[in-house]
């Protein structure tokens, strides 16, 4: 009798592959999520529920409300592959980068702006610069 001989098949390496729509699907959850905890934490300071222990801008809160909700909206329109989503997030991207300017300058001149808020701006204009990257990256105009 013959023996049978099984061939071994050797393990194919598998190309580590991430396609646009889980990239998408990344920047959309950071983008809702960033938005849901600066509206939560935004919200907090305007009701009087948290009062914190720094200079607070009463301005600089409502523009974090405002653009929390308007990242919830840019993560969702990501979420759903939508076009203008994408110049969202940049507009996005170019507010907070302004406005973290704008901090760094009153703060130069002499003005209260808490290293808290530097730093949330900080996050924030660098948050969105990794999901503008990761929904513009490879993405090929439809």
């Amino acid at each position: 009798m013959k023996k049978k001989t099984r061939l071994e098949k050797s393990p194919q390496k598998q190309e580590l592959r991430i396609d646009q729509k889980k990239r998408d699907r990344v920047a959309a959850v950071l983008g809702i999520m960033v938005g849901l905890l600066t509206i939560t934490e935004g919200g907090r300071v305007l009701l009087g529920l948290s009062t914190p222990a720094y200079t607070v801008l009463p301005w600089l809160v409502w523009y974090n409300v405002a653009m929390g909700a308007v990242s919830v909206a840019a993560g969702v329109g990501i979420w759903r592959q939508r076009s203008c989503s994408i110049d969202l997030g940049v507009n996005i991207l170019a507010l907070h980068a302004v406005v973290f300017a704008g901090l760094l300058a009153l703060r130069q001149m002499g003005q209260p702006v808490a290293a808290v808020s530097l730093f949330a701006m900080l996050f924030r204009t660098f948050l969105w610069i990794v999901i503008v990257s990761l929904v513009k990256w490879k993405r090929q105009d439809r």
